[in-house]
């Protein structure tokens, strides 16, 4: 099966300074970077600087589940179909151009490994920047639709221009995430459904793939989220002023603590689906030691 159709020749040809720039841009659709906006909302809530006013922590929690079912989704179909990525993915154009004290981190954000298909970029930047445009409260709703439709259409545009996905790749990660999305947010409606989604459709990846530490760590997060939420009786303390802010503080120690000691432990499959279970489970139930802080 080929799935070049030719896009990514045509791109390869930019001028450098324009492939290093969608490198940054491409940032926008990783995990790190989701992962710290929808913890944030979460954590910060109605609190957050710009962007707070009417967002409640249930909204802020539907985001954090969809950035969880934007990874299950990814894992489980790139080890159902097992395609590879473009030759020279894991080679950055133009990094010789650049200073030596940036050019490591530019080939690690201008370079892919593993499966291709879907691009998981392209899936996560629907799912993340689609929930945050229902979400938030700023502006018209056609406003915001636009400017995450318009960051999503970048982001896998920049995954073209990097080479480290075709089309296809691209188109298929879009069409997942706007079914998951429309699921999520017309029918499910309620954070602990789709952290449930997440969990299911990571189970099947695992019972169609076998067990992988991605695998896992998506299983953990879907079935994490959803027992806690629900423990929380699908409620989270309102964001106070102080509250958010030791929430948020709290959070951020939590998850640099687990972070490094996982990379430094480099847990089995199982003991990482563990972890990220209890991960999900303390960030969503971070606001209550926060606010209740707060009060003393």
């Amino acid at each position: 099966m080929t799935r070049a159709v030719g896009i990514s020749d045509l791109l390869s040809s930019l001028p450098g300074v324009v492939v290093v720039l969608f490198a940054l841009v491409t940032q926008l659709g990783d995990f790190w970077l989701t992962f710290s906006l929808s913890a944030l909302l979460y954590w910060l809530g109605a609190q957050t600087p710009r962007i707070g006013h009417g967002v409640t922590r249930e909204r802020a929690a539907m985001v954090v589940a969809l950035l969880a079912a934007a990874v299950a989704v990814t894992v489980s179909l790139k080890g159902l179909f097992g395609l590879p990525r473009p030759a020279g993915a894991g080679v950055a154009a133009h990094a010789d151009s650049l200073p030596a004290a940036v050019r490591g981190l530019y080939v690690s954000m201008a370079t892919g490994e593993g499966y291709g298909f879907p691009s998981g970029h392209a899936t996560t930047a629907v799912l993340v920047w689609g929930g945050l445009a229902w979400s938030v409260r700023i502006g018209r709703h056609r406003q915001r639709v636009a400017v995450a439709a318009g960051l999503a259409l970048l982001i896998g545009l920049s995954r073209l221009v990097l080479g480290v996905h075709f089309l296809v790749d691209v188109l298929a990660g879009f069409a997942a995430a706007g079914a998951v999305l429309w699921l999520a947010l017309t029918r499910l409606r309620t954070p602990d459904r789709v952290f449930g989604l997440a969990a299911v459709v990571a189970a099947v990846g695992i019972g169609t793939s076998g067990l992988t530490q991605n695998a896992a760590a998506a299983l953990g997060i879907g079935v994490g989220g959803a027992i806690i939420w629900r423990l929380l009786g699908g409620q989270s303390p309102a964001a106070t002023p102080a509250g958010a802010r030791l929430t948020a503080a709290l959070g951020v120690a939590v998850v640099l603590t687990a972070a490094g000691a996982t990379l430094a432990v480099r847990p089995a499959p199982l003991a990482t689906g563990l972890a990220a279970a209890v991960g999900t489970a303390l960030l969503l139930a971070m606001p209550l030691a926060g606010e209740r802080l707060a009060k003393k």
